[in-house]
């Protein structure tokens, strides 16, 4: 017999069925909503990162995005 999933493994299924749904909902919208996907995922990780103790997660997100900008940048 099974045990019922604990609250934190509830939580972890429920978010990662709602990412993956929003996911799918993005890659209709072309590479516009798969970047939107990428950016919002993003966002998750440098948030648990910080949660757990790792604050630096937010400053390679930040350094990553200005890299990024300046490469495209006119």
């Amino acid at each position: 017999m099974t045990r019922p999933p604990s609250a934190a493994e509830r939580r972890e299924m429920n978010r990662r069925q709602h990412a993956e749904a929003r996911q799918q909902e993005q890659a209709a919208r072309g590479p516009k909503g798969v970047a939107s996907a990428w950016w919002d995922q993003a966002r998750t990780v440098a948030a648990d990162q910080e949660r757990a103790g790792n604050p630096a997660a937010w400053d390679d997100l930040a350094q990553f995005l200005a890299n990024y900008c300046g490469r495209y940048s006119t």
